[in-house]
């Protein structure tokens, strides 16, 4: 890259020759050194202002690359936190130990998904919506809200799952969860969870591409 400088530096240089010559055509030698002296301490003090300026400049980009670094850093840990949510959720809902959770009461499914991998991911994800929130987009609320309206959904799915099986209420299966009966409640919960996951998911590219 060019030294903004560097202009100014020749600028002066030449400024230097052309009065060193005037004095010298004028009132001789004596009144030349006496030019120089004086010329010498102007660029002396213009150089010391020249590389104060540098610095200042070279300063700036360092704090400009620590502060988007940070801000990368921030984004990509949001990114990864949010992929463990899907690995959670695939591991809470479809995992191996799937059968020993159904018709399991309310308080005991919300005691178990807070201890799972699952209620883990989405506790670490708001931990990294904070800092979305403080570092990135400066929005108090934003990533926060999306934290908690996902914890939100997680519990609703959870019970309707897994909860006790009520009068007049037939339970599907596995398969049944993930195409749901028309008109039940789980059908919209899922739906807006799903909705929400997108989401999440393209604002997250587009902070990573606006950062990157």
């Amino acid at each position: 890259m060019k030294d903004p400088y560097a202009f100014g530096f020749y600028s002066a240089c030449l400024a230097l020759i052309v009065l060193v010559c005037a004095a010298m055509l004028s009132a001789g030698s004596g009144q030349a050194y006496a030019v120089v002296d004086s010329a010498s301490a102007v660029i002396g003090a213009l150089a010391v202002s020249g590389i104060a300026g540098v610095a200042f400049a070279a300063y700036g980009t360092w704090k400009r690359d620590i502060r988007q670094n940070k801000t990368l850093s921030i984004i990509w840990d949001a990114n990864v936190a949010f992929r463990e949510i899907e690995i959670g959720f695939n591991e809470w809902f479809f995992g191996p130990a799937t059968e020993q959770r159904m018709a399991s009461d309310h308080a005991r499914l919300i005691a178990q998904l807070a201890v799972s991998p699952f209620g883990l991911a989405l506790r670490a994800f708001k931990k990294q919506c904070i800092l979305l929130d403080k570092m990135v987009v400066r929005d108090d609320w934003r990533w926060v809200n999306h934290a908690a309206e996902l914890d939100m959904l997680a519990r609703a799915l959870t019970v309707e799952f897994f909860g006790p099986v009520t009068k007049g209420t037939v339970r599907p299966g596995i398969v049944d969860f993930l195409f749901p009966i028309e008109g039940h409640a789980r059908q919209r919960t899922q739906a807006d969870w799903e909705v929400l996951m997108d989401g999440i998911e393209q604002e997250l590219m587009e902070l990573e591409q606006r950062h990157g």
